[in-house]
């Protein structure tokens, strides 16, 4: 569901991250928000990805 985002992943030092485990059968929502010495930024749109 778009609206309950449960999980949270930080990368450091790198700007990508590689999902293994999800189902391409499945639908998932994703929201990113960067973070680093100068503050938060303002979150994304969340984003649909799958069926």
């Amino acid at each position: 569901m778009p609206g309950k985002l449960y999980n949270c992943i930080m990368v450091y030092g790198d700007n990508q991250y590689w999902i293994k485990l999800l189902d391409k059968l499945s639908t998932y929502y994703f929201q990113i928000e960067a973070i680093n010495e100068n503050g938060v930024s303002k979150k994304t749109q969340v984003m649909k990805v799958g069926i």
